[in-house]
């Protein structure tokens, strides 16, 4: 579409110049943001597949990193879009209870309910066991 305009190419003021000179720069911006933005999930993404790779290999040895690196490889060349995951957010009419030091106590109709008492505290926490260090022969 074509507009005409009466004033002669030297009578124009030049607004028509510095409100485009201003939209290609609201445009860069846009595409700037979108770029970092892009870019800033791909390192993540990377960085999340390497730390992946590093805890196959430091759990499974040599092999364990090679075929952690190989299925990532695979899942990338098939093209799957992570799944998102999907904030919960429960709200409740009152502050959680401390089961721990109360206990649970659920009403199952008038005349029943369900008792759980707490669990008595002792006062030293379970031994750990330690593992067990191979030798050197």
């Amino acid at each position: 579409m074509c507009v005409a305009d009466d004033r002669a190419p030297e009578e124009s003021d030049g607004e028509l110049d510095v409100s485009m000179e201003e939209l290609d720069q609201d445009l860069a911006d846009e595409l700037d943001q979108e770029l970092h933005e892009q870019l800033d999930q791909d390192v993540d993404q990377d960085l999340e597949d390497a730390l992946m790779i590093a805890n196959a290999r430091r759990r499974h040895g040599a092999l364990g990193g090679v075929l952690a690196a190989g299925m990532l490889g695979l899942d990338q060349a098939l093209g799957r879009k992570v799944k998102e995951e999907i904030p919960v957010v429960v709200a409740s009419n009152s502050d959680p209870l401390d089961i721990d030091r109360e206990g649970i106590v659920i009403d199952v109709d008038d005349e029943r309910s369900v008792v759980a008492p707490p669990m008595p505290r002792n006062g030293q926490p379970p031994p750990r066991k330690r593992a067990k260090r191979r030798r050197e022969p």
